[in-house]
């Protein structure tokens, strides 16, 4: 590998990734095309000064990426990288043609116009007639006292509670 230079900044730390940061840049640059076979690790952490264990990580990390191949017996090699197809560009024939869409057919839009504002209306304005004033407030932080009370088991094994009726009701 003695035409693609690694730098190596070992006060830095990390050595596997940045055998495996130099390599990635490399590929990405053209500078190792697809097919290309890379060093054996015992041969490459002897030319950088390091151990093997760091050219081992570097390149399964680089495998793992899909950069390069590993095969037992035939060595490490670069994968064959594709670019992505750009992307088509339409035609233009003229201006811009704007639709009316009959169906809003957006996933997770509801239809707003079919909510029956006038039902919801009259049920609001019926528990605010009859809703306590201490109802509006903050209430308590642990939660509402009755549903607490409804949800604490009386004694273990004694099954559900049996339902009350609430303290006060609309």
């Amino acid at each position: 590998m003695s035409e693609l230079q690694l730098r190596l900044d070992r006060a830095a730390g990390g050595l596997a990734a940045q055998v495996a940061g130099e390599l990635r840049t490399a590929i990405r640059a053209g500078r190792l095309a697809g097919g290309v076979r890379l060093p054996a690790s015992r041969a490459l952490a002897r030319d950088l000064g390091t151990s093997r264990g760091v050219v081992v990580e570097a390149y399964q990390q680089l495998a793992a990426e899909g950069f390069v191949v590993a095969r037992q017996g035939s060595g490490t090699q670069v994968a064959g990288i594709q670019q992505p197809p750009a992307a088509p560009r339409p035609a233009v024939s003229g201006p811009a043609v704007e639709h009316e869409v009959a169906y809003d057919l957006r996933v997770g839009t509801p239809d707003l116009s079919a909510f029956p504002r006038r039902a919801w209306l009259a049920a609001i304005r019926q528990v605010l007639n009859v809703l306590p004033h201490e109802a509006l407030g903050y209430g308590d932080p642990g939660g509402v006292p009755e549903l607490a009370a409804e949800l604490r088991p009386t004694s273990a094994g004694s099954g559900p509670p049996t339902p009350r009726p609430p303290a006060w009701s609309w």
